[in-house]
């Protein structure tokens, strides 16, 4: 049954990928994710994506978007902080928290530009989104549980949720996981973007600024028995420049583009849920380490990328992309829901070969030397491999 929902959603994201650039309605992908029992995470078994509509201005020559989003999929997680303590020890890394998720979320965001770029003639230089999303998750136990699974220094037994969780109710370390573990909530944003960049894929050039607040009330987010009540601040930048392109006549046959991007996350609260702790974790920002990992409330990181990029396969839109990357990232404050401070810094470099399937979904392979720190599913290993459908930037 999930390996068919991972087939669905491969062969929607495709279709759907065709849609006009030139029409009022455009096609948004969001977000996708995957089960790693599920054909190794080759598939994926989670999508988040809808709709946007253009068709009329509030601003002249200033683009009103209007987007409404659902998702819906069945993933697996892997936690690292003790529930009672907060501290990611040895005893976590040896035997995480591993689960699954059915998750339905739904969202609506209003986007208005203002000004014009100088840069792409068309697009807004300053865009404003006020959104709303609402999530609903149903945590259970992993589909493998009792069964052995490799994660540190060996293999252990994935046991069911329950077993896990002795001494949460008391620190809260995952407070979306409380009572029956069901989890309602309400999260509002607000997002700032100055676009001073040109990129089809072909070329890049320029530069991109963005400002972004999440807000999740307690008030909100208490309806069943998992809550939640944080705040988040992100701001990236990123720069990108075309070093070559050999485009003879009307195809572009190769070109070589390097890209930098700062992000700075600070992520916090009484009771941070388990998504928003992916999102802000210092192991997922940085590639080649598991999400979840080093969870400080701070996180600064760099990622530089030299990319390579395919003539157009077929048809334009559709091209293989090679990074060659060298991350950096450093971690301070708290790790979430607890009183263990940490102060870290981790650094991988690697490279990533992808299919890029009309800029906004790449589905690619990633190999990654591990610096300093360690991929905590992997082991005591300085090398990382995985499956990806996103470029992080």
């Amino acid at each position: 049954m999930i390996k068919k929902i991972g087939i669905v959603l491969l062969v929607l994201l495709a279709s759907v990928s065709s849609l006009s650039a030139a029409s009022d309605w455009h096609f948004i992908c969001d977000a996708v994710d995957q089960h790693p029992e599920v054909l190794w995470g080759f598939l994926p078994t989670y999508l988040y994506g809808g709709v946007g509509y253009r068709g009329f201005q509030i601003l002249d020559e200033n683009t009103t978007d209007i987007q409404v989003l659902f998702g819906a999929g069945y993933i697996q997680r892997k936690l690292w902080q003790d529930p009672e303590t907060g501290d990611d020890t040895l005893e976590m890394r040896e035997n995480p928290i591993t689960y699954d998720v059915f998750v339905i979320d739904w969202g609506v965001r209003f986007k208005q530009g203002f000004f014009h770029s100088p840069w792409d003639i068309g697009s807004d230089l300053l865009t404003v989104t006020v959104g709303y999303e609402g999530k609903y998750e149903q945590n259970m136990n992993s589909m493998v549980v009792g069964k052995n699974r490799e994660n540190w220094s060996g293999a252990f037994p994935v046991q069911s949720l329950d077993s896990y969780l002795v001494g949460n109710d008391a620190s809260h370390v995952y407070p979306d996981l409380l009572g029956d573990h069901k989890f309602l909530s309400t999260n509002f944003n607000l997002g700032f973007l100055i676009d001073l960049m040109t990129d089809d894929v072909e070329t890049n050039d320029g530069l991109l600024f963005s400002l972004d607040f999440d807000w999740s009330p307690y008030a909100l987010n208490a309806a069943l028995g998992g809550e939640a009540d944080f705040y988040s601040i992100v701001f990236n930048a990123v720069g990108a420049k075309t070093l070559y392109q050999y485009k003879p006549r009307d195809i572009s046959w190769f070109s070589l583009q390097l890209l930098d991007r700062v992000n700075i996350n600070w992520t916090s609260g009484d009771m941070v849920p388990v998504y928003a702790q992916k999102l802000g974790s210092l192991g997922r920002l940085v590639r080649g380490y598991a999400n979840y990992s080093y969870n400080t409330e701070l996180t600064i990181v760099n990622n530089l990328d030299l990319r390579m990029v395919s003539p157009p396969l077929g048809i334009k839109g559709l091209y293989v992309r090679l990074n060659l990357f060298f991350d950096i990232g450093y971690g301070a404050g708290r790790l979430y829901n607890s009183d263990v401070s940490k102060n870290l810094w981790i650094a991988s470099t690697g490279a990533q070969i992808s299919l890029c399937v009309f800029d906004f979904i790449d589905l690619g392979f990633q190999v990654a030397y591990l610096i300093n720190g360690h991929n905590y599913a992997k082991g005591d290993t300085p090398v990382s491999t995985g499956f990806f459908f996103f470029l992080d930037f």
